[in-house]
């Protein structure tokens, strides 16, 4: 070694001090007392340390490893029984698979069984064993895909917040965020919270997404390709029909490969770890012997049912989502992001002077919009606690229409009728004076023209029926009647007769005439 050569120069020389060794044990990160020693030995190089002994590991060994999960301790001690001729260890014997492939294998100490395991074997592989595809994972190494320019691909995902809130009725639930970032600047570009994910809440977020509205974000444009994860509401028909609707390319990804989204997936946590951790409720944060979270918060069973009926424990989901908010801002306009050379998204959006593809509010309302089907009512149309009326529902009570509404916004829904508009609904509670006024009027409107319409129908068939009342029942007992009297009888004699025949003839009685008595 050219180190120690040199210092050997320097003590023939007599020039050789304490510093020099310093010098040299801290360019070669080892202690001065080594250096000292080399030196003492005499020899331009360092004495060799006594080789370890190797082993090799057998087809076998690896299969141990993975029968007792990754316990190097507990293959040693099956390994040895086995070789001892015992064939049992830890009170159990051993598998029969290994007891024979062990057979006539040498003796190894546990010491040297173990580096040959990690040596041999991957950290990946030995966490598989261990830890399981969780464990895998950690120690992969995956390829990054090169940074897009902005608004062209979008990652979406959903994930279930581990905090409780309490909804405005039932027990306190883990709520569901969806969210979608842009893959080039890592804005979080849109999202939506809900008790349970569904078609609405992706809508949600997609609207916030691809709307552009420079008062409230500088954000919005329509990408070209969208990767997503195997979830039902993802590959529902109404998200389908907006992307195709818009020229976007879906890419479903393979199942249990987040890391395919990787983008996504770094947001969520990064929510869950500076902003979710923080709030009382937080049910991943630590826990005392009983198994109760430290904090204002327990999210026993039994705290829960109290908290339901009291009021009282954890946040309202209103409340947090007005904290959630916030934070997205903070995110997008003031967290410096190491993977942008720490510039924030909104920073890297607008330095990036890629052009975008924008469309307007008005043109996206409507397609953007969740839908369901629901019957007209005499209350109008009833959904999620509103009773919403419109002038155009006047007169349909009991017909079966589509709604569209949007997710979290009550103030309007939209009617459909055999896939066509047919109006825009408001809450009964919410109507203006001049919508109270047009509804009435059209009420009164309908009323008028039914009403003619009734009139007119009454006319029609008086004119079609006035010739057919010859061949009436009553026409025909009068020709009877006429045919027994005679030709010339009065017309006082014929309504008597009549009278007579019809209050007996109900019973089946005909009463008998003159001619008939005196034939009698």
């Amino acid at each position: 070694m050219a180190a120690v050569t040199r210092l050997a120069q320097l003590r023939d020389d007599g020039d050789l001090t304490a510093e020099h060794v310093q010098l040299v044990a801290s360019g070669l990160d080892i202690t001065a007392r080594t250096v000292w020693r080399w030196l003492a030995a005499g020899t331009d190089k360092p004495a060799e340390r006594q080789a370890r002994p190797s082993y090799t590991l057998t087809d076998t060994d690896r299969e141990a490893y993975a029968f007792y999960r990754g316990n190097v301790s507990a293959v040693h001690r099956a390994r040895a029984a086995v070789l001892d001729g015992d064939g049992t260890t830890a009170g159990a014997p051993v598998p029969a698979f290994l007891a024979t492939g062990w057979a006539g294998a040498r003796t190894v100490d546990r010491r040297t069984l173990a580096r040959a395991f990690n040596t041999e074997m991957t950290p990946a592989e030995r966490a598989a064993w261990k830890v399981g595809e969780a464990g895998r994972r950690s120690k992969s190494v995956y390829l990054r895909r090169p940074d897009e320019i902005r608004g062209r691909v979008w990652e979406m995902d959903h994930k279930q917040l581990p905090i409780l809130v309490r909804r405005p009725k039932g027990k306190p639930v883990c709520p569901w965020i969806t969210t979608i970032v842009d893959d080039g600047t890592r804005a979080l570009l849109g999202w939506s919270l809900a008790i349970y994910p569904h078609t609405g809440t992706v809508l949600t977020a997609m609207r916030m997404a691809l709307v552009h509205e420079p008062d409230v974000s500088p954000f919005g444009a329509v990408p070209n390709r969208v990767r997503i994860d195997r979830g039902l509401e993802f590959a529902a028909g109404p998200i389908r029909d907006v992307l195709a609707a818009l020229s976007v390319v879906s890419h479903r990804l393979p199942a249990f490969q987040p890391h395919r989204k990787g983008k996504v997936e770094r947001v969520n946590l990064t929510i869950e770890q500076t902003l979710i951790s923080h709030l009382p409720g937080f049910t991943g944060g630590p826990r005392d012997a009983a198994g109760r979270l430290y904090g204002p918060i327990d999210d026993s069973p039994a705290a829960l049912r109290i908290a339901e009926h009291t009021g009282t424990g954890p946040m309202r989901i209103e409340d947090f989502v007005k904290r959630l908010a916030l934070w997205v801002r903070w995110y997008n306009t003031e967290r410096p992001h190491r993977m942008l050379d720490n510039r924030t998204p909104l920073m890297a959006w607008e330095e990036d002077e890629a052009p975008l593809t924008r469309v307007s509010a008005d043109k996206l309302r409507h397609l953007l919009l969740a839908s369901t089907e629901r019957i007209i009512g005499k209350d109008g149309i009833r959904f999620q606690g509103h009773n919403y009326v419109a002038p155009e529902i006047q007169g349909r009570g009991g017909q079966v229409v589509e709604i569209r509404y949007m997710p979290h916004d009550d103030r309007q829904i939209e009617v459909y009728l055999t896939g066509k508009h047919l109006c825009t609904a408001t809450p009964t509670g919410q109507l203006t004076p001049e919508q109270t006024e047009a509804f009435r009027q059209q009420q009164r409107d309908e009323t008028e023209r039914l009403g003619r319409e009734r009139r007119r129908a009454s006319r029609r068939a008086r004119r079609e029926l006035t010739p057919m009342t010859g061949d009436s029942p009553a026409a025909t007992e009068s020709r009877l009647v006429s045919e027994k009297t005679g030709r010339n009888a009065s017309r006082q004699a014929l309504d008597a007769a009549l009278r007579a025949r019809s209050s007996t003839s109900l019973l089946g009685i005909t009463p008998l005439t003159t001619t008939d008595k005196k034939e009698s």
